[in-house]
């Protein structure tokens, strides 16, 4: 408890410092901005996991009645046990998948998928890394901003599809084409409930091409898929989880086994969209596998990009810090033999978090002692809802978007900025000096507010475990 105070009270103070070195308006100086990451960092050291979040308003116990602490599955007449595959797209944004840019030849097999599925038009990542849009996609609840609780015994607020599907007598395995050693992630993977995890070590890795920073194409997890499916996949339901890693930094696609298409004369970018078109080869090896092995029928995939990728559209590279549509925006399509067959499109603003909610009522089953916040795809998304967004490092920007509007806070490191994705998707014309300066300020105020809350939610766990 005392802990619990600490933290509440260091955020109250950071935040009046902060808002009086900004002057209440988000312009303070690239220094002051500097100054904030170096604030934070000291109370990190101080043993207080980035405690120093902005509020106007903090109410933890608010944040604290959203977890799912208890939550467990009830079967209902229509429950339907049916298989549960997920497939992570790694470093996929969604302007460079052809579902989403009719333009861009880069993944045809996807494509034609779309068409007979549930595809999301506008999902958005809460924090464009992959331990953290894993978490949102496995867990149903929006990642902690700051670093490590995903991958600390514990450390999940509340049970993922992995711990709540064993329960009802599925089975639970995660495959990895990327290696372990890198983040060790399979310290993630044990935290969402997966009862097996096969990272490329684990594979035969010979002949086959590395393709980013982590490990090797997907295509290596072919061979273990087939026989921890053929051993596994008729006697009792299962979540599968594939974690790709091709779109990931590196692009090393240039030749491949699918061979070359040009599609830019930006040459990492035209690597990288080799990349997904190698991820799309995999896609259709994968999909072909479970047909062979008479699987497919019975399955549902939930296809996903865990963040997007930047290629200095907006003077940022890569996804870390990347805040604008390239680094948040992410294809979502949700295939399931019986279902969407004339295809199907979300139109509303939807986030990673909804994915374990449409999971669960495309099984049949109801939730009970608790509640997950994200909303079921399968009916229309409440158009007054509002998705949130931060960058990885601490003190750099957020993000929210209402509506087609998007206002963004860089902690004044830079201006506020302001866009109408209706008319500019790719966010070019920044509308915030037409603003009026009241509506900013609520806008940075509910962001801030939101960190708080969200941070308090995981630092209270982290006091209860």
């Amino acid at each position: 408890m005392i802990r619990q105070t600490l933290v509440i009270f260091i955020t109250l103070l950071m935040t009046l410092l902060l808002l009086a070195r900004c002057g209440g308006d988000g312009s303070g100086s690239e220094g002051e901005a500097d100054q904030g990451t170096q604030e934070g960092a000291t109370l990190e050291e101080a043993g207080v996991e980035d405690a120093s979040v902005e509020i106007g308003e903090l109410d933890a116990n608010s944040a604290i009645r959203h977890i799912p602490r208890d939550a467990s599955l009830l079967q209902r007449p229509g429950t339907e046990k049916r298989n549960v595959v997920l497939i992570h797209l790694e470093s996929v944004r969604a302007r460079s998948v052809t579902p989403y840019n009719e333009e861009l030849q880069t993944m045809p097999f996807l494509d034609e998928l779309a068409k007979r599925s549930l595809l999301a038009e506008r999902t958005h990542v809460v924090v464009p890394r992959s331990s953290k849009g894993s978490t949102a996609i496995n867990c149903g609840i929006e990642p902690v901003l700051f670093e490590g609780p995903e991958f600390e015994p514990g450390g999940i607020p509340g049970p993922c599809l992995a711990h709540l599907l064993k329960k009802q007598g599925y089975r639970t395995v995660f495959f990895q084409s990327t290696s372990n050693n890198t983040d060790e992630f399979g310290k993630v993977v044990r935290n969402f409930g997966y009862e097996e995890f096969y990272p490329a070590e684990s594979m035969n890795r010979e002949g086959y091409q590395i393709t980013n920073t982590f490990g090797y194409e997907e295509d290596i997890m072919l061979e273990p898929s087939e026989g921890w499916l053929s051993a596994n996949g008729y006697d009792k339901s299962f979540l599968a989880q594939y974690f790709t890693g091709t779109g990931h930094y590196g692009y090393e696609c240039v030749p491949n086994r699918y061979g070359y298409q040009y599609f830019s004369q930006n040459e990492e970018l035209d690597r990288y969209h080799n990349c997904l078109r190698m991820l799309d080869s995999f896609l259709q090896n994968i999909f072909d596998q479970y047909q062979r092995l008479g699987l497919y029928e019975d399955t549902i995939f939930v296809l996903y990009g865990d963040h997007g990728e930047g290629f200095y559209e907006h003077g940022r590279y890569m996804h870390g810090d990347n805040i604008y549509e390239e680094g948040l925006h992410v294809p979502l399509l949700i295939h399931a033999p019986g279902w969407f067959e004339g295809g199907e499109r979300v139109e509303g603003l939807s986030s990673q978090i909804d994915v374990l909610p449409t999971v669960l009522e495309m099984l049949g089953y109801e939730v009970e002692n608790g509640e997950y916040p994200g909303y079921s795809l399968l009916h229309p998304l409440p158009e007054d809802r509002t998705i949130m967004s931060s960058c990885v490092y601490p003190y750099r920007c957020m993000a929210s978007i209402k509506g087609f509007e998007k206002y963004i806070y860089h902690y004044g490191d830079q201006p506020d900025e302001f866009f109408d994705l209706s008319e500019d998707p790719l966010e070019r014309k920044n509308l915030a000096d037409e603003r009026d300066k009241e509506e900013l300020d609520e806008r940075r105020e509910e962001l801030l507010t939101w960190r708080s809350s969200l941070n308090a939610m995981y630092s209270v766990n982290q006091e209860d475990n």
